[in-house]
């Protein structure tokens, strides 16, 4: 017979994982993020003292961070009706026209064309923010690695 768990789902999530991966090495914990970055403070949950940002590792997907893509679009169409770069429609006549802007090109619009972005950056910036409620992997030389953000719905 299995026992149902108590708890919210982050707590359900910490006690799942303590079942399954059961580690006597490697501890899940749940957390509050105290302090965003770059002075990042969190303190775990059964814990008296916070933890300060030399006390964590925190994956990078928690972090504002860049990454490089290539982007490829086999058809891309811009109706006639779209929002204009820049005032109205009405008051550039002709499709896909701009008026003049002295800092050079602002926006383009694309009819039925193809193309492809070879390198490009994009950057994340869902850093952690204060109450945040995270997940907290600990191991026995007390190193605190901060694995995911918890989102309760």
């Amino acid at each position: 017979m299995t026992e149902r768990m108590e708890g919210s789902g982050a707590s359900q999530l910490v006690q799942l994982i303590r079942i399954l991966a059961y580690n006597t090495e490697v501890s899940f914990e749940l957390a509050t993020v105290l302090a965003d970055p770059p002075d990042l403070k969190i303190q775990i949950d059964h814990m008296a003292v916070p933890l300060e940002k030399d006390d964590l590792v925190v994956a990078e997907s928690l972090t504002k961070h860049q990454k490089k893509m290539k982007l490829t679009s086999k058809k891309t169409t811009v109706k006639k009706d779209s929002p204009a770069p820049i005032g109205k429609t009405d008051e550039y006549p002709g499709d896909n026209q701009m008026p003049p802007h002295p800092h050079g090109m602002t926006s383009a619009s694309f009819r039925d064309a193809s193309f492809t972005i070879e390198e490009g950056m994009i950057e994340y910036q869902h850093e952690l923010k204060q109450n945040d409620r995270v997940l907290v992997a600990c191991n026995q030389n007390q190193s605190y690695f901060v694995l995911a953000r918890l989102v309760a719905y």
